[in-house]
């Protein structure tokens, strides 16, 4: 078999892992919060080395894009905007987690909840339960009854936030990479949400993109398949 149809498997094999990583942004294009994610590859070195050594190329890491999206005004009360790099901490049955999607409102039970479920943590680390009332949000993420204070928002930061950990949607989870969240005061754009940062026509142009190259890897694949069929049926001596 030909050496190179294991350059083009790799290949393949990249590519595929890029698509299902754009499909994944484009699916979430319209996820207030959402941070798209990208493909690392990284360059491998066939075992043996020397001049006539392969280069593979292969799947490293995600990295996750932390710039900021389009903001939306919403006017209200209870919805916010951060800071680029700022996270809201909330509680899930995995443990603490983080999203920049800050659109809240009181459940039944008086706890403070994301549009999700999630319950959003105070700065001391426990769940927000101000009881049902009419709240705000205070630029410094202060939640407001009446003008008065009942509750802080714990927002954090990371010391690698690329990689954070996407875990379906808006929502992340540190990472050994990403280092721990430490609390970090902000200022709140309330009243507006962040849009995904992954716009449709962007996720789209990325999807065929990485489409027409995994059918251009595969056609090559398919082709060493056929030199190699050939060589087999029609060179005197390699059939028996």
């Amino acid at each position: 078999m030909a050496d190179g149809i294991y350059l083009a498997l790799s290949g393949a094999l990249a590519q595929g892992a890029l698509l299902e990583n754009t499909a994944n942004n484009l699916a979430n294009a319209t996820t207030d919060g959402f941070q798209r994610s990208r493909a690392v590859f990284r360059e491998r070195v066939s075992p043996g080395g020397g001049p006539a050594a392969a280069h593979f190329s292969v799947l490293d890491t995600t990295a996750l894009d932390g710039s900021a999206g389009a903001r939306r005004n919403t006017g209200r009360g209870l919805d916010a905007a951060l800071p680029e790099g700022t996270y809201l901490a909330v509680q899930t049955p995995r443990g603490e987690r983080y999203t920049r999607a800050v659109s809240l409102a009181v459940a039944p039970d008086g706890a403070l909840r994301t549009s999700r479920g999630e319950a959003v943590l105070g700065e001391d680390g426990r769940p927000l339960t101000p009881g049902v009332g009419e709240l705000t949000l205070g630029p410094d993420g202060a939640l407001l009854r009446g003008g008065a204070p009942v509750g802080r928002l714990r927002l954090v930061r990371f010391p690698r936030p690329e990689a954070l950990s996407p875990e379906g949607g808006a929502l992340l989870a540190a990472s050994g990479r990403s280092g721990p969240a430490a609390a970090a005061p902000a200022v709140l754009e309330v009243g507006a949400l962040e849009e995904s940062n992954a716009p449709v026509v962007s996720a789209m142009t990325d999807l065929v993109t990485a489409s027409r190259n995994f059918e251009a890897f595969q056609r090559v694949i398919e082709a060493f398949r056929e030199a190699d069929r050939r060589v087999v049926t029609t060179v005197p001596g390699t059939n028996g």
